[in-house]
């Protein structure tokens, strides 16, 4: 059976104002939400106020240049543990067997790309009624010495390795948007991107957030999203700061978001 692949956005489990803060009610909540699914479930974690401000402080993601990198590694992979630890709690009281699975000891990252991951151990949790629970990590790197492992990148490598059925995103806005609409009032909301439609979308997300241009994170996410809408694996973005929104996705609901599809 197919495994349904769920990310849970770090801005959605976090407060990302506040270093090492968790939003346990909405962590709570999502564990009872997540509940509901049927079948093999694999669950991705961002890193929020968790991992984000470590590997940043110390330019985790810019690959090895100095000493004190090797501390800065280890400190932000341990407040993913942290963070992992929440969630796997969380899941735990909603009666459902989580198990984490650390990224760095499974997967083989060169140039920030994953070359290769070991999924024996996850394709056994799955087949015996387990959800590995994985997390966007600070891991070494084959040709930078270390990098960042983002949990996006761990969605699509897991749902077309393991065949996955649908990958739904949780974030904490309605879909995707042509600027940010936390801070513009006229961004539009775009229901579904397509191999078709795609070029005129990607010159739609032209909009900078918080002095940085969003169209180069986003647009990098659509591509892998639509190259695994190829292989018929479709993705829907949807707002799980929003009670049952999650839930009523993981049911098989559809136009809740912004879609991904091949069409």
């Amino acid at each position: 059976m197919k495994p349904l692949i769920v990310k849970l956005g770090g801005s959605v489990i976090t407060n990302k104002r506040r270093r090492f803060t968790v939003k346990r009610a909405t962590l709570t909540r999502l564990a009872r939400e997540l509940s509901v699914a049927k079948g093999p479930l694999v669950i991705v974690h961002g890193g929020g106020s968790f991992g984000h401000p470590v590997a940043s402080k110390y330019g985790i993601a810019e690959g090895y240049k100095s000493k004190d990198q090797l501390m800065g590694l280890s400190l932000t992979h341990r407040a993913m543990e942290r963070l992992n630890s929440y969630v796997i709690e969380a899941l735990q009281k909603a009666s459902l067997p989580a198990i984490a699975v650390q990224p760095s000891a499974c997967a083989v990252v060169s140039g920030g790309r994953i070359q290769s991951m070991e999924l024996t151990p996850i394709q056994k949790m799955l087949a015996l009624g387990l959800i590995p629970v994985l997390y966007g990590d600070a891991v070494p790197d084959l040709s930078k010495g270390m990098s960042i492992l983002s949990g996006d990148q761990l969605v699509v490598q897991l749902a077309r390795e393991l065949g996955g059925k649908r990958v739904i995103l949780g974030v904490d806005v309605d879909g995707v948007y042509t600027v940010n609409p936390k801070t513009n009032k006229n961004a539009e909301l775009i229901q579904e991107i397509s191999l078709s439609n795609w070029p005129s979308v990607e010159k739609r997300l032209t909009g900078v957030v918080e002095g940085r241009d969003v169209t180069g994170g986003i647009a990098n996410k659509m591509r892998e999203l639509l190259a695994l809408a190829e292989r018929g694996v479709e993705a829907e973005i949807v707002n799980a700061a929003k009670p049952n929104i999650l839930k009523r996705a993981i049911l098989g609901e559809v136009g809740l978001g912004t879609r991904v599809v091949a069409r």
